[in-house]
């Protein structure tokens, strides 16, 4: 199983964004590892509590940015914050519980998820943060 891998395309030109997102990375990668070497439940299930705790934190700033400059597409991008993160609590129940999980396609939804919303609802948002500190009116999401 492949680890994520950061690449310049994913830079939001927001640094505390895109710092968050290096660690998010960071920790998925670590859940990968768990993942990928066979640890058992316990190990992917602290991996994963680990990755939920600080995805929501991340989130909660992001969503807090996202009010501060009232951004126009917030409920959009929290709707899917919110997704994300009751799938990976589900996951750790799972885990928890001594349940099994789909390890290969754990990682791909992971893996896909974290680059899609960077690529769309991050960049937008970064966008929009940019243009809020440049003194620009933001852009109009449709």
């Amino acid at each position: 199983m492949a680890h994520f891998s950061w690449t310049d395309d994913l830079y939001t030109g927001n640094k505390l964004i895109d710092g968050e997102h290096r660690a998010l990375v960071g920790l998925v990668n670590a859940l990968f590892e768990t993942m990928n070497g066979g640890q058992g439940n316990e190990r992917m299930s602290k991996a994963m509590h680990e990755l939920i705790v600080y995805t929501g934190d991340h989130f909660g700033r992001e969503e807090a940015q996202m009010e501060r400059i009232q951004y126009v597409a917030s409920l959009a991008h929290k709707a899917e914050h919110t997704k994300l993160l009751r799938q990976l609590t589900d996951l750790g129940a799972m885990l928890e519980a001594g349940g099994k999980i789909n390890i290969p396609a754990v990682s791909d939804f992971l893996s896909e998820w974290l680059r899609n919303h960077i690529l769309t609802m991050d960049m937008k948002l970064g966008a929009a943060l940019q243009m809020q500190h440049s003194g620009e009116p933001a852009p109009q999401q449709h």
